[in-house]
């Protein structure tokens, strides 16, 4: 049994009385709140294994139509259980960031520069990066115009974001743009997982999810260009390994899956329920009692039973192998 597309959300923990600048926030990307659910400390105990009231608002993007992938959920907790990721480098154990593609990546990171400045927590906005399509590099000039790839990352106490532009071709899947939005940004079109040194392991979501390697996404090294390095804050020699997944034949909602062969911190426990910032992400399947049994078979997991998450879907919340917390949905 495969999900029946990919990431279907990115979900953020935040407290109560944040919730009217975030979702003022998400709101200039062109995510708007759709549904709301709540939890006692109790329920939220038992389901996410945080003991903690919980109220969660989703959010959609127009883009997160066309193949059920890229919403948020914003989960306001009573009491966070961490300060989450924040600004920690990319790659790092446990880490997460959302990527979303946009028509105007200037105007975007221009104003994401003056948000940070205006802004008494700590932020990370890093350089305009560029990356050529082609390998090795042509030569840019008047006649032959640069075609590749331009990404600017942003991460604060509250969200971690790429933002990519494509220049000079374009691609199909990655994500819908909203032509209306004020930076034209798509959904969330790719979410990143970081592995522990030397563990990298897709075969578990191919297995888990029946997720299969994106074309072109093939698993590989990387780490000694200018703009990787540029972009993830690696030093010179830090390499990885990398490879992009996807659910069976849909092009949007995509998984990363990074491993480094450098030693990095741990921060696992910060990238799971009631952590800040980005903390789960999920996926639907079109049974969650089967699913739960091909996790019992495939894994080992027991006593895992469905139950209504705070927004009312039948769901599962589990800890993955590779110590990642997912959450699962039924899509009925």
């Amino acid at each position: 049994m495969n999900t029946k597309a990919g990431i279907f959300e990115y979900i953020f923990g935040a407290t109560l009385d944040e919730r009217d600048a975030l979702l003022r926030f998400w709101a200039t990307l062109g995510f708007t709140p759709i549904l709301e659910g709540s939890f006692t400390a109790t329920e939220s105990q038992k389901f996410y294994g945080h003991p903690s009231a919980l109220t969660s608002v989703r959010l959609e993007h127009t883009g997160a139509s066309s193949y059920g992938t890229g919403n948020v959920r914003i989960q306001f907790w009573d009491r966070l259980l961490n300060d989450g990721l924040g600004t920690a480098v990319p790659l790092v154990s446990g880490s997460r960031w959302m990527g979303l593609y946009t028509r105007d990546i200037l105007q975007l990171r221009d104003s994401l520069l003056s948000e940070m400045r205006k802004a008494s927590e700590s932020t990370w906005v890093s350089p305009l990066v560029t990356a050529p399509l082609a390998n090795p590099a042509p030569a840019v000039s008047m006649e032959e115009p640069f075609v590749g790839l331009r990404e600017t990352l942003f991460f604060n106490r509250n969200v971690r974001l790429a933002f990519i532009q494509r220049s000079g071709f374009e691609r199909d899947g990655f994500g819908t743009f909203d032509q209306s939005s004020p930076f034209k940004n798509t959904e969330g079109s790719h979410a990143n997982i970081v592995q522990s040194t030397n563990k990298f392991d897709t075969d578990l979501y191919k297995k888990l999810f029946g997720f299969e390697t994106v074309p072109y996404g093939e698993a590989h090294d990387s780490g000694d260009d200018s703009a990787t390095q540029t972009a993830l804050q690696l030093k010179e020699g830090e390499l990885f390994r990398v490879e992009r997944l996807r659910a069976v034949n849909c092009p949007a909602g995509i998984l990363q899956v990074y491993s480094p062969y450098f030693e990095t911190e741990d921060l696992r426990s910060h990238s799971c329920a009631g952590s800040r910032n980005l903390s789960i992400y999920s996926v639907r399947v079109s049974s969650i009692v089967e699913f739960s049994h091909k996790l019992r078979s495939l894994f080992g997991y027991q006593n895992l039973s469905p139950m209504a998450d705070e927004l009312g879907s039948d769901a599962l919340c589990f800890i993955a192998p590779d110590g990642y917390q997912w959450l699962v949905l039924d899509a009925i």
